[in-house]
């Protein structure tokens, strides 16, 4: 059984951390150069706020079934095993694959801070050079989430709420610094086209709300670890946490984009490699400042990580046990009640990052997003459905208006349509993004027909293992 000791602080942290991450060190000024300022931030708000009835939908149906794996629960429920498996299957391939973005990243980052640790190149992957400095930090800290995460969920969101609370205050400290040193006059033109009237301002802000579902995915990993909430947590909370990491996520982004804007001419800033870092040095000598902003993003990077991590293990561990994935997932290690062979099986792809290189961070970007979408897709088709046939379904946190679950469904219909709609800026890339998610696909139907072809569970059984006392 897995322990149930995580309390509502550690879930708004574990959602929070997840979401943050550090591609707002490196992808400020791209969003700058797509939206301007007010774009850029206006996309930030107007792309979270489109991702809070999709956060509702996520309120009700976890506390209404709190169990191991989320999203492959509530549609194992609304829609049975097969329909169950693909949630679940996309949800590992996005939760997957971020382990790995993450530890590439880690390496990259510590050459930043530390720029005389870095060595000479081994060898080169897509243009990017690979070196020992790249690998041993991003196997250092994959290593280090791996054992949290083996050794129990206790520890794992006690680091969490700290290195969350952390990279919150030195985020507080950086951007107080540019308001106060900075000048509004920096934030000219509002908008990336410069050009007067609505058409060009909401051309500017479209063009950040395309890529925000990747940035603020990280919500949905709460419902993962939902079955080991505090045995004094109010259910209803679990949908709060939710909803809470939506909202301070936005203020983050919005927050941070402002201050890296207003410290220089935003025009100037973005043709930096780490504008979010770079400007404070440039525009005010504070070398202290830029070092302060990638320990922030350090931060981010771990807590992102750990978030991921987790919740690529609870949705590997909730198949493996309800029959939907071979059962060696569903491996529970009787001392630190944690599925151990899910995480050496996450832990082993967060290690292969560090040696593929920053080469594939974009293309993990676009099939990460994709696969969150659809998933987001599905769960809320799951509450519709469920308000249907579960009427009586106990829901501690439930969605006023019927409307809303519609809107969210129709929103992530809409950003799914972004990823395969020719001419899309952010259409799956060919060949290899589309073989990627093929693979990723016929692996996983492998697998599925494979524990299904052993029928070694019954239906009842299998609606226990799933669903527990919620079937």
């Amino acid at each position: 059984m897995l322990e149930r000791v995580i309390t509502f602080k550690n879930y708004v942290s574990l959602g929070l951390g997840a979401m943050i991450g550090m591609g707002w060190v490196v992808f400020t000024g791209k969003w700058l150069e797509a939206g301007g300022p007010l774009g850029a931030v206006l996309g930030f708000v107007v792309g979270g706020m489109i991702l809070i009835p999709v956060g509702k939908v996520y309120a009700e149906l976890t506390p209404a079934i709190p169990v191991a794996g989320g999203e492959l629960a509530f549609a194992y429920k609304a829609f049975g095993p097969n329909l169950a498996f693909v949630s679940a299957w996309l949800l590992a391939l996005g939760y997957g694959i971020i382990c790995p973005f993450e530890t590439v990243a880690i390496g990259w980052l510590l050459e930043h801070i530390a720029p005389s640790l870095r060595t000479s190149a081994l060898y080169t992957v897509g243009g990017a050079a690979i070196s020992l400095s790249t690998i041993l930090p991003g196997l250092a800290v994959g290593g280090l989430v791996m054992l949290l995460n083996w050794r129990g969920v206790k520890g794992s969101a006690k680091f969490q709420m700290v290195a969350t609370f952390l990279m919150l205050v030195c985020t507080l400290v950086f951007t107080l610094v540019a308001f106060i040193k900075g000048n509004p006059a920096n934030l000219m033109p509002l908008f990336a086209s410069g050009q007067a009237g609505w058409m060009p301002a909401v051309v500017s802000i479209l063009s950040v709300v395309v890529v925000v579902p990747f940035w603020m995915s990280g919500f949905d990993a709460i419902p993962q670890a939902a079955e080991e909430s505090g045995k004094d947590l109010e259910p209803r909370k679990l949908g709060f946490a939710i909803l809470v990491s939506i909202l301070v996520a936005i203020g983050f982004y919005a927050v941070v984009i402002l201050a890296v804007a207003a410290s220089a001419p935003w025009q100037t800033s973005v043709r930096l490699d780490m504008p979010t870092s770079q400007v404070f040095e440039n525009a005010f000598g504070y070398a202290w400042a830029a070092k302060l902003v990638l320990i922030t993003a350090m931060l981010g990077l771990i807590t992102s990580l750990n978030g991921f991590f987790l919740a690529a293990t609870r949705i590997l561990f909730s198949a493996g046990r309800g029959g939907l994935l071979p059962g060696w997932f569903a491996h529970l290690d009787a001392k630190h009640h944690t599925p151990t062979r899910a995480v050496l099986f996450v832990g082993f792809l967060s290690l292969i990052g560090p040696f593929v290189g920053k080469a594939s961070l974009v293309s993990i970007v676009h099939v990460g997003s994709f696969a969150f979408v659809v998933a987001w897709f599905i769960t809320c088709l799951c509450a519709i459905r469920l308000r249907k046939t579960a009427s009586d379904l106990v829901r501690p946190y439930r969605v006023k208006r019927k409307s809303t679950l519609y809107l969210a469904a129709g929103v992530s219909l809409v950003l799914g349509l972004f990823f395969i709609t020719p001419g899309s800026p952010e259409i799956l890339v060919w060949p290899h993004e589309p073989i990627l998610v093929g693979s990723w696909g016929l692996l996983g139907a492998l697998l599925y027909l494979v524990r299904r072809r052993k029928d070694d569970l019954s239906k009842s059984e299998r609606d226990r293992l799933v669903l527990g006392e919620y079937r």
